[in-house]
């Protein structure tokens, strides 16, 4: 699971479209194999928010909001 989800920690420093869609893939394989939530509270714990965030970018990029997994509600 770490190595799928070390994307997230990498974004940041992603500035070539290719190594983009790449990390988005990893992403988007990362909710397939283990979920939406699973992948989301593993990149918050490890990699924090910004990560968190680039995820959810790649998210609502490439499906419509209509099938878009649920944000959970923040405490």
């Amino acid at each position: 699971m770490t190595r799928i989800l070390v994307a997230f920690g990498v974004v940041l420093l992603l500035t070539d479209s290719s190594s983009a869609q790449y990390y988005c893939e990893q992403v988007m394989q990362a909710i397939a194999i283990y979920g939406y939530d699973a992948a989301r509270q593993h990149a918050m714990a490890h990699y924090g928010r910004e990560a968190v965030e680039a995820g959810d970018r790649c998210v609502r990029d490439r499906h419509p909001s209509s099938q878009r997994p649920a944000r959970p509600n923040s405490r």
